[in-house]
């Protein structure tokens, strides 16, 4: 009897329990679990349409200046990463020999000259003697025939002086275009020959991208357009604008001859890479958002929007043109919808979310 009362006391503690619970109403609902996502919100907008392209700056002049005669540099006026104006010297040949030739062109002028006043006055007293009959036309042909020979011995010791005089002047280095001294290949004591480089003198005042393009964006380019430039470490881009292109492709390729002109290149120097952005084209009242925003599931395309009350839906939507990383909304989605930017992985048709800044 014992025994039976100890089992059945449990149970009438675990009724008794029950009951209690049941005084106190029904349990209370757990909360519906949320997802958290981002969105945007859909609107008619503009959109620019760039073209990428990218390639190596340089001066607007690059030029190699080389020697224009032989000898041993005995003078350097500047150095590396000077800057030098057109016609300015940078050194000096040993130009004793080209001074020699020049002091011997000029004498030899001056007697050319005299020799050819002493055949003019001669000539003119023939032609009045002969008309006085003073003298045959024997006489008077020689005397004419020793002025057209003087004549062109001046001739030719004008010509000879030139030659002298460009041949001193070139024993001096002499910058082509102005400009700096981007590098500088030659030393005091070096012989150099004709035709050797010297140095390169880069005017970096304005810089240069010579790039090229593909067919089928050459017809989106107009001389001028708009071009932002970047690179790493560059914090904001820097304008440029299309100098001009070719008509026709570069040899063995599609691809078409570019320039892009940076009028004011600084921070950026010659010799670097950079990214150009062309603006191809400027929009207005399109919709559009990334392409990431969208999945595509069997051939059909979805996007998830959230309504007022924080529902998630999934549609099927029709795209358009890719322009950039943007796409055309053709249909399926219509501004002012919120569309799911991020969260939408592992997202449910009529799932609850929670819109985070």
């Amino acid at each position: 009897m014992i025994k039976r009362l100890l089992i059945i006391a449990p149970a009438l503690l675990l009724l008794a329990l029950s009951a209690c619970g049941k005084g106190k109403g029904p349990a209370p609902k757990m909360k519906e679990d949320t997802q958290p996502v981002t969105v945007e919100e859909l609107a008619l907008r503009e959109l620019d349409e760039y073209i990428t392209v990218s390639g190596k700056l340089e001066g607007i002049t690059n030029i190699t200046m080389s020697s224009e005669a032989a000898g041993r540099v005995v003078q350097l006026y500047k150095k590396l990463g000077d800057t030098v104006r057109k016609g300015e010297r940078i050194g000096r040949l040993d130009n004793d020999v080209y001074q020699y030739r020049l002091d011997q062109a000029e004498a030899a002028l001056a007697s050319a000259q005299s020799a050819l006043d002493t055949a003019q006055r001669n000539l003119n007293y023939a032609e009045e003697s002969l008309r006085k009959s003073l003298i045959s036309q024997a006489e008077y042909n020689s005397a004419l025939a020793a002025f057209k020979s003087s004549k062109s011995a001046l001739d030719g010791a004008k010509a000879n002086l030139e030659s002298a005089r460009s041949s001193f002047s070139g024993s001096y280095l002499t910058a082509p275009e102005s400009g700096t001294i981007s590098s500088l290949n030659v030393s005091v004591g070096q012989y150099i020959n004709p035709g050797a480089p010297l140095a390169t003198i880069t005017d970096a005042s304005r810089l240069l991208i010579k790039t090229g393009i593909g067919e089928s964006q050459i017809g989106m380019l107009k001389k001028g357009q708009k071009v932002l430039l970047s690179r790493p470490g560059l914090e904001t881009p820097v304008n440029a604008f299309v100098r001009g292109f070719g008509i026709s492709p570069l040899a063995n390729g599609a691809t078409y001859p570019l320039e892009i002109e940076v009028p004011n290149p600084r921070p950026l120097m010659p010799g670097q890479v950079v990214s150009a952005r062309i603006l191809a084209n400027r929009y207005q009242n399109l919709l559009y958002t990334s392409l990431t925003n969208f999945a595509n599931e069997f051939g059909k395309v979805y996007a998830y929007t959230v309504d007022a009350g924080n529902k998630a839906h999934k549609k099927e939507v029709a795209l358009g043109r890719i322009i950039g990383e943007n796409v055309l909304i053709e249909s399926g989605l219509e501004p002012g919808d919120l569309i799911v930017t991020s969260g939408s992985e592992n997202l449910e048709d009529g799932a609850k979310v929670e819109i985070r800044k």
